[in-house]
């Protein structure tokens, strides 16, 4: 694939910056240093504008906080004009990392999210007598710098736009040169475009017909004596980008249901995972109970259900979601 260029001039543009204030304040307009950002936003644009034509722009540390879901993470948020600045260079640099993706990537892909994984997990487990099923151990945290700023240079020309890039990587680490943060949303798409290259080896070697991954969940389905060979394999691809596949992977046959992304994928089905489940219930309630103590308004309380059912509306566990709706209105009730 060629190297792209012109395109560092594009991230410091005025409207590209605007556009990528708007996005990043998407949800976060009430907080003080939003506010404060678009009280003074024509000369807030214009000063980051300059700093990053001139290469003078420098992050600042990111705020560290704990987030439970189905286990604990520690995210590490960026401050809002960092936030407008990664915003502004995945706008412009985005669909030059997406390029070359595979079509059974599906993370950060827009149209191509977790339900459009899901139904072709689905597809292939009804087709298939076993699978394999990778990720990697602390992924992002294992994330090598230098892996990454190579890959980077084969794909961008400029040095300028390089040595922002490199910026953004050495802001923050977990150990040395290794690790994106959590929160960040240049993370998200660095931490997709790094494992191009795993899956460009595996598909490369002809035993990956069926592959699907989201982001480092990835699943492979075939023969036995198919996923032994791709086994050693995917332990030789993830070695080469200095990554570790949890306890070497799990492979097991389709019928015993497949976990993928919070669901149970059966040969006929979807079923909604345990602990899924448990987290669909704990947030439903809390909406109830901040709907009926008027923490929230009724619409907001309508978009936060109408997001919250659309994702498990994916699994056929309808008799299920019914109940759920059952015992939380007898609860309120009584």
């Amino acid at each position: 694939m060629r190297r792209v260029g012109g395109l560092f001039a594009a991230i410091f543009e005025r409207e590209n910056l605007q556009a990528a204030a708007y996005a990043a304040a998407r949800g976060k307009r009430h907080r003080q240093e939003v506010i404060s950002f678009f009280r003074q936003f024509e000369a807030n644009i214009n000063r980051l504008s300059s700093l990053l034509a001139s290469g003078g722009y420098r992050f600042s540390a990111p705020r560290r906080f704990e987030a439970q879901d189905t286990k604990t993470r520690t995210i590490h948020a960026p401050v809002f004009v960092d936030r407008v600045v990664h915003h502004a260079v995945i706008r412009v640099t985005g669909p030059v990392l997406e390029s070359g993706a595979i079509a059974q990537s599906f993370a950060c892909r827009s149209g191509r999210g977790q339900h459009a994984a899901l139904r072709l997990a689905k597809k292939y487990t009804r087709r298939s007598l076993c699978y394999g099923k990778l990720d990697f151990r602390r992924y992002y945290d294992s994330v090598d710098h230098s892996v990454l700023k190579l890959r980077l240079a084969r794909r961008f020309q400029e040095r300028s736009l390089l040595a922002l890039f490199d910026q953004v990587l050495d802001s923050w680490s977990f150990a040395p040169a290794r690790g994106l943060p959590i929160g960040a949303l240049t993370s998200q798409y660095l931490g997709n475009f790094y494992l191009d290259a795993f899956d460009s080896q595996m598909q490369a070697s002809g035993l990956c017909g069926k592959y699907v991954r989201y982001m480092d969940d990835i699943v492979i389905w075939g023969s036995q004596m198919q996923l032994s060979q791709i086994r050693s394999l995917a332990l030789h691809c993830s070695a080469e980008l200095k990554l570790e596949i949890k306890h070497g992977g799990e492979w097991n046959r389709c019928h015993q249901g497949l976990p993928f992304l919070g669901f149970i994928v059966y040969p006929d089905r979807i079923r909604l995972g345990r602990q899924a489940r448990r987290r669909f219930r704990r947030k439903f309630r809390h909406l109830r109970r901040f709907a009926r103590t008027c923490q929230i308004s009724e619409a907001e309380l309508q978009a936060r259900l109408t997001s919250l059912f659309a994702h498990v509306e994916t699994g056929d566990d309808l008799a299920w979601r019914k109940a759920v709706l059952r015992a939380t209105d007898d609860h309120f009730c009584g």
